[in-house]
């Protein structure tokens, strides 16, 4: 079993850079399941019911998101289908936390996969209060009904937390792979038969501030202006994931491997 986890999707250029490279990784890995973070898919902030059915079409199985998952209305539908996930730990008083789930099993051949999204507590929510990750998913653990094999989608600011994480839970699961940063990191390892990345990446424009148009967030950092506005970058794409190999004889974690590919 080989699974595709594509780095955050960023606006018009991530979807353009799935568009044309998805369709060659998935025959040059010989993929069998592909799962994407997409929650700065339209314009950097969430997904659009237009977007999601834009990238199922190009090809990803399945969906995990972060921080930015409800700034679009659309994602109410969204997360009605079998194939998200949004952040376990939105704290149970939340409005958000009675839209869709956190962790589900999908079948892929004759294998169950849970896929499981938590958000990091270094990641300001503003208004979406969450619980502590580590708590929640040691809590969730003890009761889950056991699968094959189960991925996570940690979606965290600071390095350090996703390390302790990855320590926290090491040997419980298959693999736990990091994104909100957009800047892939050279760390990915295996350790207990569980695989580490401490983030996925980016797919979105390679010559932004992480995805996003470097204009007002250069006058921000040079003093000429209090905030930047989050937009979207133009000009070539990136592509960032890594490809996650699960032995099928006994389940267990053979490989990780990181993509990185830059439009020519």
């Amino acid at each position: 079993m080989r699974i595709l986890f594509i780095g955050d999707i960023f606006g018009s250029q991530g979807r353009l850079a799935i568009k044309k490279e998805l369709i060659g990784l998935k025959q040059k890995h010989k993929i069998d399941f592909i799962i994407a973070n997409a929650e700065n898919t339209t314009h950097g902030r969430g997904l659009s019911l237009l977007h999601y059915k834009e990238l199922v079409k190009y090809g990803i199985d399945f969906f995990t998101f972060g921080n930015h998952t409800w700034n679009n209305e659309d994602i109410k539908f969204i997360l009605d289908n079998k194939n998200t996930v949004r952040p376990m730990n939105v704290n149970k008083n939340s409005i958000y936390s009675s839209w869709g789930v956190g962790s589900r099993i999908v079948k892929v051949g004759d294998k169950s996969i849970r896929i499981t999204n938590l958000i990091g507590k270094s990641i300001t929510m503003h208004k979406i209060e969450t619980d502590s990750p580590f708590i929640k998913f040691t809590e969730f653990l003890e009761h889950c009904e056991p699968t094959d094999y189960h991925i996570v989608d940690f979606h965290a600011e600071a390095t350090a937390e996703k390390k302790a994480f990855f320590l926290t839970f090491v040997g419980q699961v298959n693999a736990i792979l990091g994104t909100h940063t957009h800047v892939q990191t050279n760390d990915a390892i295996i350790v207990n038969g569980t695989a580490f990345i401490t983030d996925a990446g980016m797919t979105g424009a390679t010559n932004g501030v992480i995805g996003a148009d470097p204009d007002t967030i250069l006058d921000m950092y040079n003093g000429r202006a209090e905030r930047f506005i989050l937009s979207p970058a133009k000009g070539k794409y990136q592509f960032n994931a890594v490809v996650v190999e699960l032995d099928d004889k006994n389940n267990e974690t053979k490989k990780i491997t990181p993509i990185n590919i830059l439009e020519p």
